[in-house]
């Protein structure tokens, strides 16, 4: 018992504080290099910002996780831990092509931040690498009474990871509009997702998880706070948001792909309650572009944070909105699920939550309007 406490304490503590004092480090020095290079997010009609503002924020991710997984994995090995780890080989060949798929999204991503990509060479990208979880056999293959559905056939079920997959990491893309939004959101799903993985003692799950949450914690300091004109400010462009999303969507599929072999049937709405309000954007966006003559994959101010915005909020409390949103909404997911309340009902507990919220925001944005003009 206590040598599983100490495993636990171990996979979190260590990857958590190893990432966060890397991040400190190596983000203040991607500032001096894109000031000095002049790697700027230039501000147009379509942005927030007024001033040119460093974007390779999120080309820390990806080296910082790297070698804190590694270097736990290491020590794991020389302390001789490893025997904690049930299906070491098999969960190494997934994470390996997990961090396979996120080294090309990363790669597209500076692309794309440094001298822009089109959205389907992104698209194309990011469907190989969706298709690396079903190759290393994980895949959806049951919806846990989603839709009063049960086990899928694989014809189904890989299919839907890969969209699963597609869609999850472009929901956070286009979520990155309001500093601290989207790490924000990703650390409201990365902790949820990890403290499940820390019951269940999931190692390497709660490594990546809380590796990844160490990192967002500097990142999210400087881009909230950090000083425009002190030269301290910095997004994690699509070189972030893309290796963000496909590790989140990453962890999502894992969990729905081992439903009550690894983790309890009721993870999958959990994992999904934590990306809901950037799923559920797209979606309603989409139709408005179609609805309106619209290419759906151009950008426009429709998202849920421009709407916020047109309330008359600051960009701060937008991002503080949306994030107590997205936590209110897994805490009600969680509470459902402890009321045994069955899951397609959850589901449409979360949608009228959304609903809701949305309708709410329409109301203030009308009652704005109306004050503006009188």
């Amino acid at each position: 018992m206590m040598e599983d406490t100490i495993m636990r304490l171990y996979s979190v503590l260590v990857p958590f504080l190893l990432s966060a004092v890397l991040g400190w480090l190596f983000i203040p020095r991607v500032l001096i290099l894109s000031h000095r290079k002049r790697l700027f997010d230039m501000p147009d009609e379509r942005k927030m910002h007024n001033r040119p503002i460093p974007r390779l924020g999120g080309i820390t991710f990806l080296p910082i996780l790297l070698m804190c997984v590694c270097l736990v994995i290491g020590l794991w090995v020389m302390m001789d831990m490893s025997c904690h780890l049930r299906g070491l080989h098999l969960l190494l060949v997934r994470f390996i092509l997990l961090f396979v798929g996120m080294m090309m999204l990363y790669l597209v991503g500076v692309v794309d931040d440094l001298i822009g990509v089109t959205y389907q060479a992104k698209f194309l990208v990011q469907i190989v690498c969706a298709v690396f979880f079903p190759l290393s056999g994980l895949w959806i293959h049951d919806l846990s009474g989603l839709f009063w559905l049960g086990e899928i056939p694989s014809w189904v079920g890989i299919p839907l990871t890969v969209f699963v997959v597609v869609y999850v990491t472009n929901a956070i893309n286009l979520i990155d509009g309001v500093d601290g939004l989207a790490s924000g959101i990703c650390s409201v799903a990365l902790l949820t997702l990890g403290l499940a993985a820390m019951m269940r003692a999931q190692y390497l799950f709660m490594v990546v998880a809380f590796g990844m949450l160490g990192i967002l914690l500097p990142f999210w300091y400087y881009n909230v706070f950090g000083d425009v004109q002190r030269g301290k400010k910095i997004f994690m462009g699509d070189t972030g948001s893309l290796t963000l999303g496909y590790l989140v969507s990453f962890l999502l599929i894992y969990m729905a792909g081992e439903a009550d072999i690894l983790f309890p049937r009721e993870m999958l709405v959990i994992g999904l309650s934590t990306m809901l309000i950037p799923m559920f954007d797209i979606v309603r966006v989409v139709i408005a572009r179609i609805r309106n003559h619209r290419n759906p994959f151009l950008p426009d101010k429709n998202h849920i944070h421009h709407k916020l915005l047109r309330t008359g909020i600051g960009p701060r409390l937008t991002m503080l909105t949306l994030v107590l949103a997205s936590l209110s909404i897994v805490l009600i997911t969680i509470w459902s699920v402890w009321m045994h309340i069955p899951t397609t009902w959850i589901f449409f507990i979360d949608v009228c939550f959304w609903l809701v919220f949305d309708y709410t925001v329409n109301y203030f944005i009308c009652k704005n309007h109306r004050l503006r003009y009188e």
